[in-house]
C-alpha cells in the first residue's frame, strides 16, 4: 500500500514507523530541521522537504497514486486544504484528516475532500492495517468519543514528570498516555513506564482538560 503521510510532527513520525515496514510511506514536511530529524531517525525512509498544501510539493511526492492520504499536520486549515486537493485533484481513495481543534471537527467533511476526520494516530495505524471498508470505519469511529483531543509534548529535563512512572501520575480526568516515542521506539504506555527526558509524549484528553495537563507537565 502507498501512503502519503503530510505533516511529520509527532503524529506524522508515529505513522511512519508503525507502517514503513509493511507499506510504501512518504513523509512531506515543510521545517528542514524536522525532515533532517526524520531521516536520522529513520536512514530509509522517504522523507522529502516541502509545503503540502503546494500542489507542485505535491506532485513531487506522487499523491495522485497514493492509496491514502494522511493529512496530519499541526494546523487544521492546512489539513483541509490537503484532503481537499488529495481527494479532488488527485482522486486520491481514502484520506485521513487530522483535527487539531475539537471545535474545528464539523468542518472536517466530504466536502473538504476528507473521508475520515480522526484525533488518535493509533486510529489511522489500525485502520490502514487493516483496510477496513469504508462502512467498517464508520461504525469504528463512530465508537470513539466526542470531543477529544490530541495534546503532543516533548518532556525537558526538569519536567515534574521525568523519573515518574504513568501509574503514579495524577493525570486529569477524561486524559490518558495514547503513546510515548524514545528516539526511534515507540512504547506501549503501561502504568509502569518511567516517563525520560526527550520523550515525546501524546496525550488524549478532554480540551476543558488541556490547561491543567499542561500545568502537570510543568508547561504552565
Amino acid at each position: 500500500m502507498r501512503i502519503i503521510v503530510l505533516g511529520g510532527g509527532m503524529v506524522g513520525l508515529h505513522l511512519l514507523s508503525s507502517l514503513q515496514e509493511e507499506n510504501q510511506v512518504i513523509v512531506v514536511e515543510k521545517r528542514r530541521e524536522r525532515v533532517e530529524e526524520l531521516k536520522e531517525k529513520f536512514p530509509g525512509a522517504n522523507v522529502m522537504h516541502g509545503d503540502a498544501c503546494e500542489p507542485s510539493v505535491l506532485d513531487a511526492a506522487q499523491v495522485a497514486g497514493a492509496d491514502v492520504v494522511a493529512a496530519v499536520t499541526g494546523d487544521d486549515e492546512d489539513n483541509l486544504v490537503i484532503s481537499y486537493l488529495s481527494k479532488f485533484e488527485y482522486g486520491v481513495p481514502l484520506v485521513f484528516g487530522r483535527v487539531n481543534n475539537p471545535l474545528n471537527e464539523w468542518l472536517f467533511t466530504a466536502d473538504w475532500g476528507v473521508d475520515e476526520a480522526v484525533c488518535s494516530a493509533s486510529i489511522i495505524v489500525q485502520l490502514v492495517r487493516e483496510e477496513l471498508t469504508l462502512g467498517e470505519m464508520v461504525t469504528l469511529l463512530k465508537l470513539r468519543r466526542e470531543r477529544l483531543v490530541l495534546e503532543e509534548v516533548v518532556l525537558e529535563e526538569g519536567s515534574p514528570v521525568v523519573g515518574k512512572a504513568i501509574k503514579d501520575m495524577q493525570l486529569p480526568e477524561e486524559t490518558l498516555v495514547a503513546t510515548v516515542l524514545r528516539e526511534s521506539s515507540n512504547l506501549i504506555p503501561r502504568g509502569d513506564l518511567t516517563f525520560m527526558a526527550g520523550d515525546k509524549v501524546l496525550f488524549i484528553t478532554d480540551p476543558d482538560k488541556v490547561e491543567e495537563l499542561r500545568e502537570l507537565l510543568g508547561l504552565e
